[in-house]
């Protein structure tokens, strides 16, 4: 009897170990399809539970250590094979961190709006007779509540253009003859002027340029191994809009391009930068020019509504002019 006893437990225990490797599989799937699909809604252990037809108990006990992905704790890039699919997830990273930086400057712009509103009013309230107060409201106000509507507008669109890319980027998980993607890094320069126009910190202007030069190059580095991966600098002169730029670029079928906006001016800075992108990676610089200082200077007025600071401008206008020696692949400089 005791030999039969024992004959049979080792298939039973054989096959509960198949079915807890089949339900991680189904998910660690779970878990990796809700982050493709580039929803913002947190994931919940009773749902997942749910999904993968086990208890919220069974969860807890066996798949604990996949608990900090479900959390958000953890790269969901550390739980897949294969180099295409943990690209995708980093592609959606990188666009899902871009998105909710948008999200936040409408909610910070709507209320800096409405902070600035109700100072106008009151300020108005108390210098001017009701009649006067009634023709404020019928057209200054109104005049300056469409401006704040039209750049609230813009700004959402911006937002669902980068939604818009999410999804792309998730539906182009593909074949090798997919097309070209491309993913874009920003340096927000024109949020540091605001800045500098309060403070008038020049030190402060730098730090922040730097530190976000410095997050975007290590966010290079985490494609090293994506394939057929083409780095473009744009070089900030402030004469162009970089958007425009990135609206206009495209790459050849089938490569990675990342579009990088770049304001450094030396070589030293220039070529630092580059050291830390991976060689293996196609490097390309785009470099636009302008010989007349009046037009350098409306384009600046028009593009930087809060001016950029003297050292920066002049810094742009004496940037040394890179050579393939530096790195580069190829180099094209364009009229603006």
């Amino acid at each position: 009897m005791s030999n039969s006893s024992e004959s049979n437990a080792c298939p039973t225990q054989n096959s509960d170990g198949e079915a807890i490797s089949e339900r991680r599989a189904i998910i660690i799937k779970i878990i990796t399809e809700h982050y493709l699909s580039g929803s913002t809604a947190k994931l919940k252990l009773v749902d997942i539970a749910e999904r993968a037809g086990i208890s919220r108990q069974a969860l807890d006990r066996y798949y604990k250590d996949l608990k900090p992905f479900i959390a958000g704790k953890k790269d969901i890039a550390d739980l897949v094979n294969g180099n295409e699919t943990k690209s995708l997830i980093r592609t959606q990273s990188a666009v899902n961190e871009t998105e909710s930086k948008w999200k936040q400057r409408i909610r910070e712009i709507e209320a800096r709006h409405e902070r600035q509103l109700e100072s106008a009013l009151n300020s108005h309230v108390t210098s001017l007779m009701n009649t006067d107060i009634a023709l404020f409201e019928s057209t200054t106000l109104r005049s300056t509540l469409e401006k704040h509507a039209l750049h609230n507008a813009e700004l959402k669109r911006q937002v669902q253009d980068l939604e818009l890319s999410a999804g792309l980027a998730v539906s182009q998980r593909a074949t090798a003859t997919s097309p070209s993607k491309k993913l874009v890094f920003n340096v927000d320069i024109e949020r540091f002027c605001a800045s500098y126009q309060l403070d008038k910190d020049i030190s402060s202007f730098e730090d922040k340029k730097l530190d976000a030069i410095v997050k975007i190059r290590e966010k290079i580095k985490s494609f090293k191994d994506s394939p057929e991966v083409h780095v473009v600098i744009f070089a900030e002169r402030y004469i162009s809009d970089f958007q425009s730029f990135t609206d206009e670029f495209l790459g050849p079928p089938g490569e990675f391009t990342i579009l990088v906006r770049l304001p450094l001016f030396s070589r030293s800075e220039v070529t630092g930068f580059l050291k830390h992108v991976p060689t293996e990676f196609k490097r390309s610089i785009h470099i636009p020019f302008q010989s007349s200082e009046a037009t350098k200077k409306a384009h600046r007025s028009f593009f930087y509504k809060n001016p950029l600071p003297d050292m920066e401008i002049k810094g742009a206008d004496t940037a040394d002019n890179p050579v393939m020696s530096w790195g580069f692949d190829s180099i094209l400089s364009f009229k603006v």
